[in-house]
């Protein structure tokens, strides 16, 4: 089964919100490769954001891999 990374960026200023996804364009052949690079994706997209908007957004990045194909 392919799966592919889902990432969210979200903030706890107040409540947690997610306002923001993003499908990863690349597929992967099992669960683990996608986790992992899950990690380095989420990294990459914080890394892209402003030290000063990180911190006074509190933003952090939710992920997720999901079946490609697999209806739910």
């Amino acid at each position: 089964m392919k799966y592919v990374i889902i990432l969210y960026l979200c903030s706890f200023v107040n409540k947690p919100v997610c306002y923001q996804n993003s499908v990863v364009p690349l597929e992967f052949n099992d669960y683990n490769s996608c986790i992992l690079q899950g990690y380095v994706q989420a990294h990459n997209l914080l890394s892209k954001e402003l030290d000063d908007v990180v911190n006074e957004k509190l933003l952090h990045v939710k992920f997720e891999c999901k079946p490609v194909g697999k209806k739910i």
